[in-house]
């Protein structure tokens, strides 16, 4: 196929850096291949290039597709001192310049490196977490013996929770490697966000950032209030908009509630838009809507009522919230906050303080091992290409054209190093860097896409502007993996979400962005009968299936999800067709945004016998679960890897946990010898018990498989447990299962321990050992960043109904390359009853990063949806689950509201970009469902579907031509199919039975079994039924007060979930119970409830006990315990709600809800729950050897009893 004008564009451009804008399926590596070949039949050397790629097998992929063209081409008939040249280039080309930035700078290091004091012969350590971590608690050690760090510690991190503090130190140290000299911008951001601070806070280099906030705020509730106008003209509320015929003299007087709300938000849209002082800011954002007449509910349904008045309500939530969240009435004490927050940070982070300390410590540990890591290369050869080395000189020289692929994703490092050699002298030497902004998705290796995008705005379009700047952006604009109709149905749905402020750049707006087909080139100019043809390929339209999910089905939501696709899987094998061939199990993809479900998936697969193979990355390995299961591993086969031993010490393992002051002392007073050694001198009974589990775990080891050995590790630490009540806990548990799943395929080549672990640590893909192939038929599984850059011809997109991770934005120290850096500041206080308490104050700088982080976090989101839709080349399916079709009806209503003249749309996009209310949204469903439900194929559907037929209907009035006669989205096409799970289980297949041959003995054996257990007495009971049995009397109760929203049992558990979210540091109740609704752990009704307890919460917390717990040496929560009961040959189960260690006492303590009188004596509160707490006495014992006290907490009267 010829090179259409763009791409020749690319090719044949000279003189000028040059950003070719290249989106998925454009043909960019065809496109950096030509243009080399063409600079070599011009005279260039191979050597003249440094071509940087994203990974070492593009760039080794690269030079073979070079090869193939080169070994083309003197092959014909060209001039012969032009053949001699290329055949040249041809034996140069395996020394190439051509490997990713890592390897460019390993390049660099082996040659030069001795000049800035790297050893040859150095090994890269492509895994040196381990070796970070035990650096990291050397310092410690260190540190906490010098008083203003331990006072530090003590401060933000009280009970010296270390964990937490590592976590952050490292996060930050990663970071770090990302910026151009980290600790020159650390001072940077501290003169110019904190030293010149002032009163005046409109001067701050922020103030634009925090008044563009609040006119986004602004136009959010407006368009609320509109939303809120249009349910009232369809429930005849017409005293919302409209002055009432009959009003009181008094009423005549107010203004209409509609109008007084508008003018309050219209006259701040146009002030914030405007230069206005800090103290206009406060006073504008802070003022109320003026009192409006009360309106006439008489004759109006209750829950008409009632919706109306959440959704007043509802208007200006978010905008009151950021008024507390941004701003401080005191500029003063705004200024007093920074002050003492930055003493914190200045400690952190700031040059020769503890990061620092840190980093030059591990530099000396590398250096002893004569190892870098991946920082290190680029670090190095940072430093290596300053003029004083003459190794830049070298190659400013040398290299004629450097060129970049996935330049999208370089950070401020890599851009550094390449501007230190392209602009070494001028003239500079010509940069041509392929991306697409809109495939931006490694935000967590700290790529920065804003590098992209300042070029992408600032490079010239044209040849006359060239021609003075010497830059050039050359937009490709076709894509040739994709089928026409999966353009347009991509264009369909990015044309209505994506934009500058929600996504990062724009798409409707920017002809430039959206993806073309290209009739010259795939259908040789004829357009008109192409156009015909797709019209009639209904076969390939974009479908949507999408569970309606009953909690009280028999599966889990995503289970019936997986038995949705398969089914769909086995229906396009037997009736689709690709290019008339059969579709095969090979020609689909499974993608999902993480590998939670990927297990679900599998299993579910598997009993529809559909051939399957997950595909893992390298990231799951490096999760930290893993790497820590890894560490486990490792220390069982090699007991005196001091490193190993110290991080499994060092665990929140049931077995382990020792605290850092105990393997000190252990250390010091036997330097000579390994850590186990030491641990087996130790008379400390902590330690004893865990060398006694440490080393039974050993010889399991011996006689066991690996994968039995993990198994039992699990089972042994309750780790799997642990993490799942992390943040992100499901990714982190499904990451355990996962990695036993690859431990038993690997297994198989390797049964031996110590092999396994080697194979795990070199081996470059993770995937289980049956690894597939091309040629192997089956359906793979991959996440979405994993499918980057391949392409397949039937893709499904699934759990599509998931929630976006958001936790960037709640990190307790915020990092942003261009806001700055802040934390909540803290401080100790004196106050009657306690002293030395610490108090966290709200920080509005802090705030206003994590606001950003928060909005690039769903910026980036979009990105990779859209990477996810553009792998398919024929079809794509996308899939998910809602609670009801309710969900999809509010969503038409939403895209009524869309039309409305009244509503704040962006310039010039009409309502075709939806308004930010639909598009600000948690997942990927949302943005599908919102975009298609206006297509004509989707509005007829939906006129066959009562509960969305009525809102259908007006949906079909408005007509939506514009959108659907764009050459880019004509051909756009979708089918959406609701089902149930009732409808679903009934294609689920029945396991095959197994036929088995039996003898006559063998079959008489097996009629003749007895079950060997009583059937009247369940194995099992839990510690709350036995209990109920031992009760043959009743307190005095308090009158019940149950609701019909909820039970008293389902109150219960609402406040035994509320309380496991306790920090026992400083809880504020009521902002706890409104984070957790926000998360969706409940509903309105529980949280209304929630709210009403409070005083009972309180209670708890002004009491001894929370104290107690408060000054703890250690805390669980939540923790469920089995015990097996000889005398009553049963297995007892139930969960501890609170065990912690006070003063070296083990304490258990058991909250309890039940509405009882004050007038009960303490030894009838005993015997209430005597069974119970006498069960956990005897857990713990066995467990901790030593006696148990237990506390029962009666809410309702704020009392608790011990025994």
């Amino acid at each position: 196929m010829p090179f259409n004008e763009g791409q020749l564009k690319a090719i044949q451009q000279r003189d000028a850096s040059i950003l070719v804008s290249a989106p998925a399926g454009s043909g960019k590596t065809k496109i950096l291949v030509s243009r080399i070949v063409e600079l070599l039949k011009e005279g260039y050397e191979i050597f003249d290039f440094l071509v940087l790629t994203f990974t070492q097998a593009a760039g080794n992929e690269m030079k073979q597709r070079l090869s193939e063209e080169l070994h083309q081409l003197v092959s014909t008939d060209i001039d012969l001192t032009l053949k001699e040249h290329l055949e040249k280039q041809i034996l140069n080309l395996p020394h190439a310049y051509m490997t990713n930035f890592h390897g460019f700078c390993n390049l660099l290091l082996m040659k030069y490196g001795y000049l800035v004091n790297v050893m040859p012969g150095f090994e890269i350590n492509s895994d040196p977490s381990m070796i970070k971590k035990a650096v990291l608690q050397e310092c410690l050690e260190k540190w906490i013996l010098e008083e203003h760090i331990k006072e530090f510690l003590s401060l933000y991190f009280p009970g010296y929770s270390l964990d937490a503090f590592s976590s952050l130190l490292l996060s930050i140290d990663e970071l770090s490697h990302s910026i151009d000299d980290f600790y020159g911008f650390v001072d940077h951001m501290k003169k110019q966000n904190y030293d010149t601070l002032s009163s005046a806070l409109e001067e701050w280099p922020l103030f634009p950032y925090l008044k563009q906030i609040f006119y986004n705020e602004s136009v959010l509730a407006l368009n609320k209030l509109i939303e809120l106008k249009y349910y009232a003209e369809n429930h005849n509320l017409t005293d919302f908009y409209e002055r009432p015929d009959e009003q009181t003299e008094k009423n005549q007087e107010l203004p209409i509630p509609f109008e007084a709300y508008y003018d309050y938000l219209d006259e701040r849209i146009k002030v914030f838009s405007q230069p206005i002082t800090y103290d206009t800011l406060v006073s504008m954002a802070s003022s109320s809507v003026p009192k409006a007449y009360n309106m006439n509910w008489k004759e109006i349904d209750p829950d008409t009522k009632k919706t109306f008045t959440k959704m007043k309500t509802d208007i200006l939530l978010s905008y009151n919230k950021s008024v507390k969240t941004y701003l401080e009435e005191d500029p003063d004490d705004f200024v007093r906050k920074l002050q003492i927050s930055y003493q914190a940070i200045d400690i952190l982070i700031s040059e020769g303080h503890l990061l620092n300390q840190f980093q030059n410590a591990y530099q000396e540990r590398k250096k002893q091992l004569n190892q870098l890591d991946f920082s290190d290369l680029e670090r190095y050869a940072h430093q290596l290409l300053e003029p004083q080395y003459g190794i830049v000189d070298v190659l400013y020289h040398r290299l004629k054209e450097i060129m970049v692929d996935e330049y999208q994703d370089t950070n401020q490092i890599q851009e550094s190093l390449l501007l230190k050699i392209s602009e070494y002298q001028q003239p500079a030497i010509p940069l041509f860097m392929v991306g697409d902004m809109k495939q931006s998705i490694y935000r967590f290796r700290q790529a920065d896409p804003q590098i992209f995008s300042d070029k992408y705005d600032t490079f010239s379009l044209s040849d006359e502007d060239c021609q003075k700047t010497h830059t050039r952006r050359i937009d490709l604009v076709f894509n040739y993996r994709s089928s026409k109709i999966v353009l347009d149905s991509i264009n369909y749905i990015f044309n209505q979400i994506m934009d500058k402020d929600i996504g990062g750049l724009e798409y409707y707006l920017d002809d430039s962005a959206r993806l073309n087909y290209d009739y010259v080139g795939k259908e040789n100019n004829q357009k008109e009968s192409a156009r015909t043809r797709f019209f009639s390929e209904k076969h390939l339209a974009t479908e949507i299936l999408i569970d309606i999910y009953n909690p009280a089905s028999s599966l889990d939501k995503e289970q019936y999800e997986a038995h949705m696709v398969a089914q769909k899987i086995l229906k396009l094998k037997q009736e689709m067709k690709i290019q008339n061939k059969p579709v095969d199990f090979k020609d689909m993809v499974v993608l999902m945004r993480s590998t939670v479900s990927f297990l679900t998936f599998k299993k579910v697969f598997d009993l529809y016998q559909i051939p399957n193979h997950i595909v893992l990355s390298q990231g799951l390995m490096n999760s930290n679960e893993i790497e820590n299961m890894m560490t486990f591993l490792q220390g069982l086969a090699h007991p005196y890897d001091d490193i190993a031993l110290l991080s499994i010490l060092r665990q929140p393992y049931t077995m382990s946990n020792i605290d850092m002051e105990t393997i000190a002392k252990l250390r010091t007073d036997h330097k000579e010898i390994s850590l186990y050694e030491c641990l087996s001198l130790s008379s400390d009974k902590r330690v004893i018990d865990f060398l006694d589990i440490f080393n039974e775990l050993r010889l399991y080891s011996y006689t066991h498989s690996p994968y039995e050995v993990l198994k039992e590790i699990y089972r042994l630490t309750d780790y799997p447990l642990f993490v799942s009540k992390l943040i992100n806990g499901s990714q982190r548990k499904s990451n355990l299962d996962l990695f036993l799943e690859i431990v038993l395929q690997t297994q198989e080549q390797n049964p031996y321990l110590a092999e396994l672990i080697e194979t795990l640590k070199n081996s470059s893909d993770f995937a289980p050992a049956q690894s597939s192939s091309e040629s192997d038929n089956v359906v793979e599984f991959m996440t979405i960043h994993k499918s980057k850059g391949l392409e397949f011809p039937i893709v499904f997109v699934c759990n599509m109904h998931k929630q976006f991770n958001t936790q960037d934005s709640k990190e307790r120290m915020m990092i942003d390359k261009r806001l700055g850096i802040a934390l909540k500041p803290r401080m100790r206080k004196n106050t009657e009853n306690l002293n030395n308490l610490i108090i966290e104050y709200e920080n509005c700088y802090r705030n206003m990063i994590a606001r950003r982080q928060l909005d690039e976090s769903i910026n980036e989101e979009m990105r990779i949806f859209y990477v996810a839709l553009t792998r398919a080349s024929h079809k794509l399916i996308l899939t998910g689950v809602l609670k009801s079709i309710d969900e999809i009806a509010a969503l038409q209503e939403k895209l009524l509201v869309n039309e409305s003249p009244d509503i704040y749309h962006r310039e010039n996009a009409g309502t075709i970009l939806l308004y930010d209310r639909l598009r600000k949204t948690n997942n990927y469903l949302s943005w599908t469902l919102s975009s298609i439900l206006r297509h004509p194929q989707i509005i007829e559907q939906c006129l066959q579907i009562e509960q969305l037929k009525q809102r259908a209907q007006l949906l079909k009035k408005y007509h939506f031509e514009k959108q659907m006669t764009l050459d880019s989205t004509e051909h756009a096409m979708f089918c959406l199919f609701l089902t149930d799970d009732q409808t679903i289980e009934q294609s689920i297949p029945k396991r095959q039975k197994e036929s088995l041959t039996m003898n006559g003995t063998i079959q008489e054996h097996y009629r003749s079994f007895k079950y060997p257990f009583d059937l009247e007495k369940p194995k099992t009971m839990s510690v709350t039924q036995l209990q109920a049995i031992a009760d043959d009397h009743y307190l005095s109760l308090a009158k019940d007060e149950e609701t019909a929203l909820m039970t008293a049992t389902d109150k219960g558990t609402l406040v035994h979930l509320l309380l496991s979210h306790l920090s026992f540091q400083e809880d504020h109740i009521e902002q706890l119970i409104n984070q957790l609704y926000e998360n969706h752990l409940y509903n309105e009704d529980g949280r209304q409830v929630l709210l009403a307890y409070q005083d009972q919460i309180y209670g708890f917390i002004h009491s001894d006990y929370y104290q107690m717990i408060k000054e703890a040496s250690y805390i669980y929560k939540e923790k469920p315990f089995s015990y097996y009961d000889k005398n009553l040959d049963q297995v007892i189960h139930g969960i501890f709600d609170l065990v912690f260690v006070y003063k070296d006492q083990l304490y258990v303590l058991d909250y309890k809800t039940d509405r009882i009188s004050k007038n009960n004596s303490e030894d009838a509160l005993i015997e209430k729950h005597k069974v119970q707490l006498n069960y956990y006495q005897r857990v713990l014992k066995d467990m901790y050897k030593q006696d148990i006290k237990a506390i029962v907490y009666y809410l309702h009267i704020s009392k608790g009893v011990e025994f």
